[in-house]
């Protein structure tokens, strides 16, 4: 990756990195070894839970997309951001899951940069939340 990058091609680089193309051997060049990602649930910290959030989605979802980038607002080292993603769920042994049912989702970030990575971002997903809906 060029290191001229602004922080808004980044973000946009490592989401295609991780959704698109399945790699996660980026993840180094954007995040920080000290990343920590504070979610509603819990903190995770350094690279594992980027890796693990990648795998999981892939091994759960089909034709996995990003639906849409907005970068809201943005300050020298803070970037507000949404992300919209959509896949088709996966045959698993959870029988309250509908096989093969598209679901799209949105996922409200803010990402905090330090020295040209990201150290430290505040997520909000509504992935559960549609992944569980029951159809009107």
């Amino acid at each position: 990756m060029e290191t001229n990058k602004t922080n808004q091609e980044k973000i946009s680089y490592i989401l295609n990195e991780l959704i698109t193309n399945h790699n996660t051997k980026s993840i180094q060049e954007v995040f920080s070894s000290e990343y920590i990602v504070h979610t509603s649930k819990k903190d995770y910290k350094g690279h594992k839970i980027i890796i693990k959030w990648a795998k999981n989605l892939h091994d759960f979802l089909s034709d996995l997309k990003i639906v849409k980038i907005q970068f809201l607002v943005q300050t020298e080292d803070l970037i507000v951001w949404k992300r919209t993603l959509r896949g088709k769920i996966k045959p698993s042994k959870n029988k309250n899951l509908k096989t093969s049912k598209t679901i799209q989702w949105d996922e409200m970030i803010v990402s905090k940069f330090k020295n040209g990575f990201i150290i430290e971002e505040w997520n909000n997903s509504e992935f559960l939340g549609v992944l569980f809906s029951k159809p009107n």
